[in-house]
């Protein structure tokens, strides 16, 4: 497998330019109060929506189920240590309680080589 660290910042709703697979997307996370969640947009290098207010949640193949084409992997939000609720308590931080991947499998996972 092969693991992009995405970066995670303390805005409630930002969003950047990220390479993956060799082609640019937009990733855009917004923080929504009312459903005290984090949600993902994620857009091609044409502005094109592909992926729209999907909740980011810990431990689980964000996207992965998504027919983006030219993209095999998925989104994994991991807690750092024992911090997999900490995001209900301090909302905007959290760069300070997890890291964003982008998980891809190569073609020797599939193969079991």
């Amino acid at each position: 497998m092969k693991y992009v660290s995405l970066p995670l910042y303390t805005d409630s709703d930002y969003q950047y330019e990220v390479s993956l697979e060799g082609n640019y997307y937009t990733l855009r996370l917004i923080y929504n109060e009312r459903e005290e969640g984090w949600f993902f947009e994620f857009r091609d290098g044409e502005n094109s929506m592909l992926v729209a207010g999907e909740r980011l949640v810990p431990l689980y193949p964000v996207n992965l189920y998504y027919n983006i084409p030219e993209l095999t992997g998925f989104l994994w939000l991991e807690p750092i240590g024992e911090s997999v609720n900490e995001t209900v308590s301090n909302p905007f931080e959290l760069s300070q309680y997890y890291r964003l991947y982008y998980i891809r499998f190569e073609e020797e996972d599939l193969l079991g080589t």
